[in-house]
């Protein structure tokens, strides 16, 4: 294990988060100013600069070490591009609190980068018919779509696929991109912003009122 400083670490692999707890990182950062970092993160060396990283997980504990000026204890390991999101797919089924929508964007992430569905599921240590599950939901969302509803850590498939298909309705879109626009919309935990979107993507169109004609007397 080696001190690294902060400073030297580039970010590398796929996006894995939509979103940071800012209360959990509060108290991530509170941990390790009491404590110290007790978890290395896992680095490889920068393929194309000299002296440099490439982060490969810990990303939330490289941020609050940063913010505390603290130097990083790290496992510095020679890792390819295939290697690296095999780790990093790895460390994320072992994490509880990654939700199914990240693990799908995870997924959808790696595909594009033209990994095949045995790569993916063995990154994400499941079997293929649920890595299929995952990507016919994950494909449905564009990223920036996803990051700004967050990990949504409550909500699972089924109500996924509720939403992918609500949006494919007339107008369905344009409501959920109205209300993402929306001040009160970034004030809304993540739960929340996924319920207000499939409220607002569901919401029929409301019929014109019609004037009864008067019958001649």
């Amino acid at each position: 294990m080696q001190q690294i400083d902060a400073a030297l670490i580039e970010d590398a692999g796929v996006e894995d988060r939509l979103g940071l707890d800012e209360a959990a990182q509060r108290q991530l950062v509170e941990s390790l100013k009491t404590y110290g970092q007790q978890v290395p993160v896992l680095l490889r060396p920068h393929p194309s600069k000299q002296g440099r990283y490439e982060i490969v997980y810990g990303r939330r504990r490289l941020k609050a070490l940063r913010l505390l000026g603290l130097p990083v204890s790290a496992m510095v390991r020679q890792l390819d591009d295939h290697a690296l999101v095999m780790a990093q797919g790895q460390e994320n089924t072992s994490r509880q609190d990654l939700s199914f929508i990240e693990k799908a964007a995870f997924a959808v992430q790696l595909q594009e980068l033209d990994y095949d569905r045995p790569t993916i599921a063995a990154a994400l240590s499941m079997d293929l018919p649920m890595v299929s599950r995952m990507l016919k939901v994950g494909i449905a969302f564009p990223l920036p779509f996803l990051r700004a509803i967050g990990s949504a850590p409550g909500i699972g498939r089924d109500r996924w696929t509720a939403l992918a298909k609500a949006l494919d309705t007339d107008g369905a879109r344009g409501r959920a991109a109205a209300l993402m626009n929306t001040p009160d919309f970034v004030t809304l935990q993540s739960d929340a912003r996924f319920e207000a979107i499939l409220a607002r993507a569901t919401a029929a169109t409301k019929p014109k009122s019609r004037i009864a004609p008067v019958k001649p007397r």
